[in-house]
């Protein structure tokens, strides 16, 4: 029996799925560093021209890589260090689309803000795509468990309703409470 010296295609496939889901995690850990580095040139060119960036309750929603890079130039001119860690990252590649992918990150991040630091717990649903040979953010929505002092956090911040205190703005987080799945195990615990 002889030995094919190219690949079967299944094995290229697969070979090139692998290659896409590796570039999207580089990514979301590139993306983490320039924000936290202030390297705004390089978080521009995480985004696509069309791009779109908000939070999901909608409090911010910016559409076009200008306006989105506009909305990280003011917002990161307010902290003082920050410091964004992706921990768990699910992608899904689009099986009829090679260049385009949707993901979900859970991440936490520090911040340093008028003397004090912040902590957030908060969930990207991100979707991307191949812009110019590169994968791209086309949209990032941040969805929270929690943003608050660090102090408020541990003395049992996790335990009250209002998580979410972004900005001068204090109420209910999105996680998890908005998710279906958690509204139905309490309905059905009882």
């Amino acid at each position: 029996m002889s030995m094919s010296s190219s690949p079967s295609p299944d094995l290229s496939e697969r070979i090139a799925q692998l290659e896409a889901r590796e570039a999207i995690r580089d990514l979301v850990a590139r993306y983490g560093m320039a924000v936290d580095d202030r390297d705004i040139d390089a978080v521009a060119d995480m985004f696509t021209s069309d791009a779109e960036f908000g939070l999901a309750d909608g409090m911010v929603s910016n559409q076009g890589r200008q306006a989105v890079i506009d909305f990280y130039t003011e917002r990161l001119t307010a902290f003082g260090a920050t410091y964004h860690y992706p921990h768990s990252h699910l992608i899904e590649l689009d099986p009829d689309r090679p260049d385009h992918a949707t993901g979900t990150v859970n991440a936490h991040a520090e911040l340093a803000l008028d003397g004090r630091t912040l902590v957030t717990a908060l969930r990207y649903d991100d979707r991307y795509r191949v812009e110019d040979g590169c994968w791209r953010f086309v949209e990032r929505k941040v969805a929270m468990l929690y943003y608050m002092d660090m102090a408020e956090l541990v003395d049992g911040g996790l335990c009250e309703p209002d998580r979410k205190r972004y900005f001068g703005t204090v109420g209910p987080s999105e996680l998890p409470e908005s998710l279906d799945t958690w509204r139905r195990f309490f309905a059905e615990a009882g």
